[in-house]
């Protein structure tokens, strides 16, 4: 070997020794991932969304409302007529909804809800827990029609939609019950009154009657909106105490000029329950008044058109079926003299009675009394004012005064009933004092948004955990949900199956979730004439007297065509300053004064004139220029020819069979009354007003005469040299 050669050496490689143990454990790590690839390969290739692509999956993505609904995979008749007795899912949708919602701009979870999505049916139609959007079936799919069309809390309750039936009715309900009385709801305030004002209470009513109806009010008055309480005996006792040391503070004695005696100020009748006696003869009678001719009164004056007696009338304000149980003796005539006394805000009209039949009809009230009330309940023993201790004779002009001595346990007793009113939420209904209409329930703003988990169950367990069924059990037993931490302080109202589904469909569509502007539409216009009027109609209850397309009463006129006949200014006139037109043996009632404003005239008569289709404001008519002979003629075809004023009046002279004729060219229109004259059952079929066969120079004549009676006449008398 040469000391200069270079010295190659081999390449060696260097082998890891593997145990058995270890090889083994390699063996099943390699198998295991093998067998892991070839899972994968096949669960994509078995996908479950595989197969319905394979059936042809059918998607709309909605851009705008963020939603992918693929409903229609199944539901392929849903938009196709002839499939309505198809089964489901090949069915046609039911009534005309789809006519104006298209499927391909709203798909089906824009109502309905649900998961869009989903490619099962489970998933599609099953109940999710904790999604927020669960399906909505049947008619609780119409509280959607709330997200695009919101009803407006300034429409009048008679206001009529077509489509969506359920829900219309649950948002009549929670207007009528007043549940915005105790919850917030974005978009609704608070009425100007619901439940009658009780600032006086104790002058109107006696203690016998307030405990029976503090414990059952539908005991008393089975169509009562006003829910069971559920008071213990010591707080009915409290609350009685409370309610019936509220009186009218002016009241010192309290006298009627037709009812003897001045011990029975409202304080101690109520407190004692000792109504004055009514026998003849004794303390406290009634000098004058016939209970028969206020019977007449009542039914003759249209008092039925608002209120209610033995289940005859209409229930737009109390009945008065058992009134003479209810209220102190003379509070009848007290009231109906002067009810703004009583209640600034009373709704009651001026009829503008003579004292007699103010007296008669206040007779007749007293007697309506319902059998087996006449005796009241006993009074708690713990509770409720000690009638011996009552000291007689003390008026309540300063309350703390009165209750001294052995009687200061009745002003606390008065506290606690003060406490209760306020924590029963009485004020969500009712005027009481000055105490605040605060909001004493959780707010509704977003309710059919909830999530399960966000709702407190209590003890209930037979229940579905789902929104809707948690809401129809809070809304027909909400006093299952107490439990021994939470006492549930929302009353029964006592809804039956139906309505309480209805009310529940309408919190349904209280959700978070908005839809884009472009898919809001609103389809009745609140300020609207034909709103604006049926808001006044129904606020001081006109259909109760008159009719409107064969609705309302029969009391007095039909205004159905009343936009055609009268004359716009002088409704004006009439409804600021009403005055009785048609004698009494053809009506006797009377239109009363409700005091209205210019505006609600201004919107009532706009309303009359677009039911009957005419333009409003009225337009100007050209006076008809006429010979001062042809009113001569007129005149005696009047008086002597055809006899007109052995029915009607002029200037006060003539009959009393039919309207005064004074100033009905003031009152009517000209084509109204030459109509009239042509044909009056063309207008009105019963009407009693005989058909005439008129020369063609008579009708000019006689309409020409009728024209210039008046303050407004539609003729002008040509100038004689």
């Amino acid at each position: 070997m040469n000391v200069g050669a270079t010295r190659r050496v081999a390449p060696t490689f260097i082998f890891m020794k593997l145990t058995r143990n270890k090889l083994i454990l390699n063996a099943v790590f390699c198998l295991t991932l093998v067998a892991v690839i070839i899972w994968a390969l096949y669960a994509e290739y078995d996908r479950p969304w595989k197969k319905f692509q394979k059936e042809k999956i059918q998607q709309l993505r909605l851009q705008d409302l963020g939603e992918t609904d693929r409903c229609i995979t199944c539901h392929q008749g849903i938009d196709k007529p002839g499939f309505s007795n198809k089964p489901q899912p090949f069915k046609t949708h039911s009534g005309d909804y789809l006519k104006h919602h298209k499927v391909e701009k709203f798909g089906c979870v824009t109502c309905h809800e649900g998961q869009g999505a989903a490619l099962t049916v489970d998933d599609a139609h099953g109940d999710v827990k904790n999604w927020t959007k669960p399906v909505l079936k049947g008619s609780f799919a119409q509280s959607s029609c709330g997200k695009c069309h919101p009803m407006n809390h300034k429409l009048p309750l008679t206001v009529e939609l077509k489509g969506a039936p359920v829900f219309i009715q649950g948002w009549k309900l929670f207007n009528e019950y007043n549940c915005i009385g105790c919850h917030k709801l974005k978009g609704y305030e608070r009425p100007e009154r619901i439940g009658p004002a009780l600032t006086a209470i104790g002058s109107k009513v006696n203690r016998d009657w307030l405990i029976k109806w503090l414990k059952d009010p539908k005991e008393y008055l089975k169509n009562t909106k006003m829910p069971g309480p559920k008071l213990s005996d010591n707080e009915i006792g409290y609350m009685a105490d409370y309610l019936l040391s509220l009186t009218v503070g002016n009241e010192n004695p309290p006298t009627s000029p037709f009812f003897k005696g001045g011990i029975y100020s409202p304080l101690i009748r109520g407190v004692r329950g000792v109504p004055p006696p009514l026998a003849k003869g004794g303390e406290g009678e009634f000098e004058k008044g016939d209970s028969v001719e206020g019977k007449n009164l009542v039914k003759e004056l249209g008092c039925l058109g608002c209120h209610m007696i033995d289940e005859k009338g209409n229930n737009f304000a109390p009945d008065l079926s058992g009134i003479g149980n209810k209220v102190n003796a003379d509070w009848p005539y007290r009231f109906l003299k002067n009810p703004k006394a009583y209640d600034p805000k009373a709704k009651i009209p001026d009829f503008v009675m003579s004292e007699e039949e103010i007296q008669n009809i206040a007779v007749y009230l007293v007697t309506l009394k319902k059998k087996g009330r006449e005796k009241g309940d006993v009074i708690p023993a713990k509770a409720g004012i000690q009638r011996d201790n009552w000291i007689p004779g003390q008026a309540r002009n300063d309350i703390t005064k009165v209750f001294t001595g052995q009687n200061k346990f009745l002003l606390k007793n008065i506290n606690k009933g003060k406490k209760l009113v306020k924590d029963k939420g009485c004020t969500g209904c009712h005027e009481i004092e000055k105490l605040p209409a605060g909001y004493d329930a959780p707010p509704l703003d977003g309710i059919g948004s909830k999530r399960v988990d966000e709702l407190f169950w209590g003890n209930i367990t037979d229940i579905k955990k789902t929104l809707a069924d948690w809401l129809m059990m809070k809304v027909m037993h909400p006093e299952k949900f107490t439990s021994d931490k939470i006492v549930a302080r929302m009353p029964n109202y006592g809804f039956n199956e139906q309505q309480a589904k209805a009310l529940v469909t309408f919190l349904l569509g209280a959700r978070k979730d908005a839809v884009p502007v472009k898919y809001m539409k609103t389809l009745i216009e609140p300020d609207s004439p034909e709103i604006r009027g049926k808001k006044v109609f129904e606020k001081y209850n006109c259909l109760g007297c008159h009719k409107l397309n064969k609705k309302g009463g029969d009391v007095s006129v039909d205004l159905t065509k009343e936009g055609k006949k009268s004359r716009p200014d002088w409704l004006f006139a009439f409804l600021k300053t009403p005055y009785k037109i048609r004698p009494e043996p053809i009506l006797k009632a009377r239109m009363p004064d409700f005091k209205l404003s210019e505006k609600e005239i201004n919107n009532a008569i706009e309303y009359l004139a677009f039911l009957s289709e005419i333009p409003y404001p009225y337009p100007f008519e050209l006076k008809k220029e006429v010979q001062p002979e042809d009113i001569d003629d007129g005149e005696k075809l009047y008086h002597e020819i055809f006899a007109c004023v052995g029915c009607h009046r002029v200037n006060g002279r003539g009959g009393q069979v039919g309207p005064d004729h004074t100033d009905v060219a003031s009152r009517l229109t000209k084509e109204w009354f030459e109509q009239w004259l042509k044909d009056p059952q063309s207008i009105q079929s019963d009407v009693r007003m005989p058909k005439f066969k008129f020369q063609k120079w008579e009708f000019e004549a006689l309409t020409n005469y009728l024209l210039t009676l008046g303050k407004y006449r539609f003729v002008q008398v040509k100038k004689t040299d």
